[in-house]
């Protein structure tokens, strides 16, 4: 997470009044043993091609080829091989992206549920009537630029057992 997005985040915390949220740079592909199943919840909003929102940055196109589109799914199971281990037991990890891209969400979260002592959470009703999906109780929910009122994001929830 950069300098700059931490600084956003805090000015919510602020906004928000909350005291027990701490934003902080850190590399997501280094463990931090200090944190090793310290948190509630972990939300890893993932790197992605975009693909979800292409329509509010057309230059996407230009950088979508086969090659990165794989390379972020890996860098994607590489940071949630680090990040899942902050969660304490019987805590949640949601993790999101803003693609369309079935490698970098629906294969990704498959992946994760059969490799970590996670499982998927039931996120029915979680975003409301208008962003209901037919997987929500899968512990997944794809958006899609219109059919639901908003951009292509991606999320999935699980719980540690």
């Amino acid at each position: 997470m950069s300098p700059m997005k931490v600084s956003m985040i805090e000015d919510n915390i602020a906004r928000t009044g909350f005291s027990n949220i701490h934003a902080r740079v850190q590399d997501a592909l280094v463990f931090d043993e200090a944190s090793l199943e310290k948190a509630d919840l972990v939300i890893a909003d993932l790197p992605c091609s975009g693909l979800g929102i292409i329509g509010k940055k057309p230059d996407i196109k230009l950088r979508a080829t086969p090659e990165r589109l794989q390379s972020l799914a890996a860098l994607q199971r590489d940071i949630l091989s680090v990040v899942w281990r902050y969660v304490k037991p019987g805590g949640t990890l949601i993790y999101s992206t803003c693609t369309i891209n079935r490698k970098e969400n629906e294969e990704n979260a498959a992946w994760f549920a059969e490799s970590f002592p996670l499982k998927p959470l039931n996120l029915e009703g979680k975003l409301g009537e208008n962003l209901r999906t037919e997987t929500a109780a899968d512990g997944c929910i794809q958006l899609l630029p219109g059919i639901h009122p908003c951009d292509g994001f991606f999320i999935s929830g699980f719980r540690r057992i």
